[in-house]
């Protein structure tokens, strides 16, 4: 039973302690770093959202790199194709040369573009494309060349459809790879475009409500502070005014605020009795004083009377020097009690200063993430540039297309001319105009294929296009972002004039306490005057009662001392009039 008696009471004081029993500063603290733990949490997001959206675009770059190295793989294919065509019309050894010229670039491509293999589709056409090329190679080097060394042009000639149907795969395959590439390119689009917009989205959502929260903070704990510093004040403005019967203040908590609300109902109350006693003091002054003057007439009627005189007179004055003695105590206490109220003042405005340091630091950490967001911004800034030059270099794989398909024209024509020449022979121009036909017909296809190519990259330039407008529609949203980050940092700066001005009302607060204990110093002075004059009048009624043959004499000064005893009772009476009881 008693076990759960004790935690029956531990809970009660846990429950008991509430917001308003934590300390000013901690209440400031515990508002800044909410406000600078969502900004933190907000900025983290948004890099996260960012850092995806910068690999997407990484991602993309190194498929146009791929897309252009297919491209030129193409072409230099075509190439080959069109240097064993010339080599079986001409027998011309420098088209071999041509040939393996071609070849070692081809190799070098290949070996650049196959570690970027990552599905196994990828891996399966490059692996069948590396066999046609080996194919084509062997066909011509090791087929082709011998028989036309040893005459046989028109068997040579016949295989020429072996190394088309090799090239006509090698090229299906590049077409597939770039079009799989192109899909690729378009999701990995979709996803930077989201990735970007959702950045945007939060960056606003974190930015709205790190502003609605850090100011609903600031604005309860400011108003929860100024009202019980309110009450304070009012009740201090009162006391000066001299109201007394002002209600005390209810406060509950246990901060610096609970503290000097306590301390100033404590200080009312306090003065409130002394001042009582002190009226009670006067009105006894008062009173005996004017029984100490009849006194004194009564004394030349009769000497009968002066002994019972003298010893009510001795009584009263005893009584008023033992309440002046416990003024005197009352009122040491009391400025004792104003000067811990002076000293609570000071530590609030030692608060004070601690809280707009604390807020200065918030304005520094506000400038810090516009900063980041600067980095930011200067990131998607350099990705743009670089989009932009891959749609140069596009274009100048546009001009290579031209280049190509002028020498596809030029070949048809060569072949045309041949076929006239072989018309003209006759006979004997049979074969040579089998050759012509063929020539015409690898023309033809690569003017179809470099019409294929072109259409292939003028679709890259439109969508290195769609990807600078959407990577500049994310460059201006990061600048909007560090606008509204500035436009908080200014709040913090506002909110740090607030404070300051708080810190100087709450050093206003402590100098009017200071005041009220230099003025409850003087009045301890004046108190401390009443009971010497209360001791010195006790002292006075003694050395009449002493001395009954001096009657006459001493009671004259008896009653110019009851007279003057008079007239500082009239004076505390009026000085105790200022205060409402």
């Amino acid at each position: 039973m008693k076990k759960r008696q004790k935690k029956q009471k531990n809970k009660m004081k846990i429950n008991r302690f509430t917001w308003k029993d934590i300390k000013i500063g901690s209440k400031y603290l515990t508002a800044f770093f909410t406000t600078v733990a969502l900004i933190i949490v907000a900025s983290f997001i948004v890099f996260l959202q960012l850092n995806k959206s910068e690999s997407n675009i990484k991602a993309i770059e190194k498929q146009n790199i791929w897309v252009n190295d297919m491209t030129q793989l193409s072409s230099l294919i075509q190439l080959q194709d069109f240097q064993i065509a010339e080599y079986l019309l001409t027998q011309d050894a420098q088209y071999i040369d041509t040939y393996n010229e071609y070849t070692e670039e081809i190799n070098t491509i290949m070996a650049d573009m196959t570690p970027d293999l990552t599905t196994k589709e990828q891996k399966e056409a490059f692996s069948t494309i590396q066999e046609s090329i080996n194919g084509i190679k062997d066909t011509f080097l090791n087929k082709m060349v011998p028989s036309v060394e040893d005459g046989l042009v028109l068997y040579a000639t016949s295989l020429r459809s072996y190394s088309s149907n090799y090239r006509n795969q090698i090229l299906d395959q590049v077409a597939q790879l770039t079009d799989n590439v192109k899909q690729e390119q378009g999701q990995l689009v979709k996803t930077s475009t989201d990735n970007i917009n959702s950045s945007i989205f939060i960056l606003f959502v974190a930015i709205f409500t790190v502003v609605v929260i850090g100011t609903a903070l600031m604005l309860f704990v400011s108003r929860n502070i100024a009202a019980g510093l309110s009450s304070v004040v009012k009740l201090t403005k009162e006391v000066a005014d001299g109201n007394l019967q002002v209600e005390s203040i209810n406060y509950k908590g246990k901060d610096e605020i609970g503290q000097l609300a306590a301390t100033m109902n404590q200080m009312k109350d306090s003065l409130k009795n002394i001042l009582s006693n002190i009226a009670d003091v006067a009105n006894s002054v008062s009173t005996r004083s004017e029984s100490l003057t009849q006194s004194a007439k009564e004394v030349k009627e009769g000497n009968i009377q002066i002994a019972r005189t003298m010893e009510e007179l001795s009584t009263g004055s005893e009584t008023q020097a033992n309440g002046a003695s416990d003024l005197a105590e009352n009122m040491s206490d009391f400025v004792q009690r104003v000067i811990l109220s002076e000293q609570s003042g000071h530590e609030i405005a030692a608060s004070s200063t601690d809280i707009l340091s604390l807020t200065s630091n918030g304005t520094s950490l506000m400038n810090k993430s516009v900063s980041q967001m600067k980095q930011i911004d200067t990131i998607v800034s350099e990705a743009v540039g670089k989009v932009k030059h891959l749609d140069k270099q596009s274009a100048e794989i546009s001009k290579l297309v031209i280049v190509i398909r002028d020498i596809a024209d030029q070949t048809n024509l060569l072949s045309l001319n041949a076929a006239i020449e072989a018309a003209r022979a006759g006979e004997h121009g049979k074969g040579f105009a089998v050759v012509a036909d063929e020539v015409r017909k690898l023309a033809d296809q690569v003017a179809s294929s470099v019409e294929g190519i072109k259409k292939i990259v003028t679709s890259i330039q439109k969508e290195t296009v769609q990807v600078v407008d959407t990577l500049n529609v994310g460059y201006r949203e990061a600048q909007e972002g560090t606008t509204q980050i500035e436009a908080t940092g200014k709040s913090f700066a506002s909110i740090n004039v607030a404070v300051s001005n708080m810190a100087v009302k709450i050093d206003a607060i402590s100098n009017n306490l200071n005041e009220i204990t230099t003025t409850s110093s003087d009045m301890n002075k004046v108190i401390e005057d009443i009971a010497s004059v209360s001791e010195e009048s006790a002292a006075g009624v003694e050395q009449v009662a002493a001395s009954t043959q001096q009657s006459a004499s001493s009671m004259e000064e008896v009653s110019h001392n009851a007279d003057e005893l008079a007239d500082l009772a009239e004076q505390l009476t009026y000085a105790i009039k200022l205060f409402r009881l």
